[in-house]
């Protein structure tokens, strides 16, 4: 058993230990008091955003227009960069108290709290687009935790259109230079087609059946001629020598052309599958080019009709549905709480200490204890004799004044700091000057 083993023994160790006790009080509570207004409050402000849908369905305009989920990643990504961050911070003087720029952006950010909301029914849903965007701000002041919501909701739906605009008037703009650039190619190829046939008429594919029958022409022609000149031949002896050699060369000249005319048509025949290729190859890249710029001509299309959604806001776009109103309560602990649960806790502890104390000197202090813990009833009882009370007043005056003191100034600093009301109009407030109207005399 140890020294304390009942009620009157633990209320005659907290009075042997009262010193004690009042002194922890004494210095526990202003500490409490001041720990309490060294805390500083936080408020918090939040703006929401709406991401409206198109109003004209994609089916009717044919445009594709960019995710939420998207816009969103872009958008946060611009608004928590160095410089709008650094811009935020000096727009509105924020954190004077901290030394250096980059304290101040990392205090900002921390500060910054950007939610997306989804329907509850689709939140497991990996592909769900998001229907808002809430954007919370925490700071030690009301008003700049109101005004930074309400800078990054506005830079939110300005960001959003701009980019907006300036992805319709790029991409228009991006689909009528290529397809510029197309139609030229095609310009081009066709003029290369026609030159090429042009130069290579003789050897196309589809003369190739008259080149052949032409070349037949052509044989039979040698042929007649060859039976020209062996009927000249027989009748040479009947024939003046002039007008044998006139014959001859007229023959000769006729046999030489429809020969040259042979190998003509025999080298154009001969071309004809490379010219087929070559032809082939050219003709390829034209309708290549021809797909590419119906494509072009349809996506042109749609650009220029997202473009016009865009200037006349029909498309998908944000929306101001809550604007950050200034914080009338902060989210932080209240400073009465905390100063009322540090003074609890400065009670318990004084009163911890006495009994721990105690508890480390396990003298024995009265009959019953000893009785208790050696089993011996005392014969005889010397009460503790006190001085008398004239000569222990002044010391004891001296320990109460101090007591009484250190507790009015615990008072007073939790109703200076606004922790307790003041109590019956004895502490006047701090107010402004009165006016008084004095009347005129007459």
């Amino acid at each position: 058993m140890g020294p304390i083993a009942s009620v009157q023994d633990l209320i005659s160790a907290l009075k042997r230990r009262a010193g004690l006790i009042t002194l922890v009080i004494l210095i526990g509570l202003p500490l409490s008091v001041l720990f309490a207004l060294s805390q500083p409050r936080e408020y918090e402000a939040t703006a929401v955003v709406q991401i409206e849908a198109p109003r004209i369905a994609q089916s009717v305009t044919g445009a594709q227009d960019m995710s939420a989920t998207n816009q969103l990643d872009l958008i946060q990504q611009q608004l928590m960069s160095r410089d709008r961050i650094v811009t935020l911070i000096d727009e509105f003087d924020l954190y004077p108290g901290l030394p250096t720029l980059t304290e101040k952006i990392g205090q900002l950010r921390s500060s910054i709290i950007l939610t997306r909301l989804v329907d509850p029914s689709q939140a497991f849903n990996p592909a769900a687009q998001p229907n808002g965007l809430s954007i919370t701000v925490r700071m030690d002041v009301s008003q700049q935790a109101a005004d930074v919501a309400n800078a990054m909701l506005n830079s939110i739906i300005t960001e959003a259109k701009a980019r907006a605009d300036q992805r319709a008037a790029g991409t228009l703009e991006f689909l009528v230079a290529e397809e510029a650039r197309v139609v030229a190619q095609i310009a081009e190829i066709e003029n290369r087609i026609a030159t090429f046939r042009g130069e290579h008429l003789a050897s196309l594919p589809e003369g190739l059946t008259a080149q052949r029958e032409r070349l037949t022409d052509l044989t039979e022609q040698q042929i007649a001629i060859d039976n020209q000149f062996l009927a000249l031949q027989s009748t040479s002896d009947r024939l003046r020598a002039e007008e044998v050699t006139r014959q001859t060369d007229l023959l000769n000249q006729q046999r030489a052309l429809i020969t040259a005319n042979i190998e003509n048509v025999q080298a154009a025949i001969a071309a004809t599958p490379t010219v087929e290729s070559q032809l082939g190859a050219m003709n390829r890249d034209l309708n290549q080019l021809e797909t590419e710029y119906e494509v072009i001509t349809t996506r042109r299309t749609d650009a220029a009709m997202n473009q016009l959604l865009e200037s006349r806001d029909q498309s998908t776009r944000f929306e101001v549905l809550e604007t950050a109103l200034v914080p009338e309560f902060p989210i932080s602990t209240s400073r009465k709480k905390l100063a009322l649960m540090c003074g609890v806790l400065t009670v318990g502890l004084a009163f911890g200490l006495a009994l721990v104390l105690e508890l480390l000197n396990p003298a024995i202090r009265s009959a019953a204890q000893m009785e208790r813990q050696i089993g011996v009833v005392p014969v005889v009882v010397i009460p503790h004799l006190h001085a008398s009370k004239r000569r222990r007043w002044p010391g004891l005056s001296v320990g109460a004044l101090a007591a009484v003191f250190a507790l009015a100034a615990a008072i007073w600093s939790a109703i200076r700091f606004g922790l307790i009301e003041p109590a019956m109009g004895l502490i006047p407030r701090k107010t402004g000057p009165t006016l008084v109207k004095v009347p005129r005399r007459a």
